[in-house]
């Protein structure tokens, strides 16, 4: 059901291509509200953990999972309210250590960036999951 009520979306910060040049990539996630009603959303929760990154090296195949970080339990169930058509934003980084990892010298990498959570919607709590990916291209090297 949330599936359809949020989207989210990514983009690389101040960089539209995603061109890698052997600095870390800060990535913006936008979790918007198209639905008609009020969601609740853990985004101090989400905002600790950070998103699931998923790389993959796109000629090779090989991939990682990056690490999430822990956050406090209780901060699952403090939610922060989304009205319709609202959007709230997670910061996020990638760095240059974790896509030359994948990318090698040459990188070609997909990143799928991917948020999970339980929201509140209807007065009930419902499993999230939403996803972009973004294409990371560039040379490899400092």
């Amino acid at each position: 059901m949330t599936s359809e009520l949020l989207t989210v979306t990514a983009q690389c910060r101040a960089n539209a291509t995603c061109l890698f040049q052997g600095h870390d990539m800060f990535i913006d996630v936008t979790i918007s509200n198209k639905g008609d009603a009020e969601i609740g959303y853990p985004l101090a929760y989400v905002q600790k953990t950070g998103p699931i990154v998923r790389l993959v090296d796109r000629r090779t195949g090989a991939e990682t999972y990056l690490r999430t970080n822990l956050a406090p339990h209780d901060l699952r169930e403090q939610f922060s309210s989304m009205a319709p058509g609202e959007s709230l934003m997670l910061e996020w980084v990638i760095t240059a250590y974790e896509i030359r990892q994948i990318g090698g010298s040459h990188v070609d990498v997909s990143a799928e960036i991917t948020v999970a959570a339980k929201v509140r919607a209807g007065g009930e709590l419902v499993d999230f999951r939403g996803a972009d990916t973004l294409h990371i291209t560039g040379e490899g090297r400092s």
